[in-house]
């Protein structure tokens, strides 16, 4: 099994990553491979809402969002982190979801699935936040 850790922190690390480097170490040890992505490194851009996506079921925007694209179809789960910040996840993650919109467009406008032909996967999100 193949777990995607996405850190929707701005901060390295920060209470989230503490939070899902344990989570990680588990996974390893159970022995399934994980992988940790930090979109506040890449370069993703917010989704333009032009609707390319719902004609194709790929995203327009040519950016670091692309090679992320291939890293969830290969996942059989994947697991979102992100600090709340004034009730809603960081810009990073917001971003990050809002151009998973290509994958959703993908699998039910367009009825395709994702790459490997997985059916059902699970997907897990950690919220980190102050009193």
């Amino acid at each position: 099994m193949k777990v995607l850790f996405i850190l929707g922190s701005p901060r390295s690390g920060g209470n989230t990553e503490l939070l899902l480097k344990p989570v990680m170490q588990g996974v390893i040890d159970a022995g399934s491979g994980s992988e940790l992505v930090r979109p506040a490194e890449l370069d993703i851009h917010p989704c333009l809402a032009c609707g390319g996506c719902t004609e194709t079921g790929v995203c327009v925007v040519q950016d670091d969002m692309q090679q992320l694209y291939e890293k969830i179809d290969n996942a059989d789960r994947i697991v979102v982190g992100s600090p709340i910040y004034f009730y809603g996840v960081t810009a990073q993650a917001k971003a990050f979801i809002d151009r998973c919109q290509a994958l959703w467009s993908r699998k039910y406008l367009l009825g395709k699935r994702p790459a490997g032909n997985k059916t059902v996967r699970k997907g897990y999100f950690v919220g980190v936040a102050a009193t």
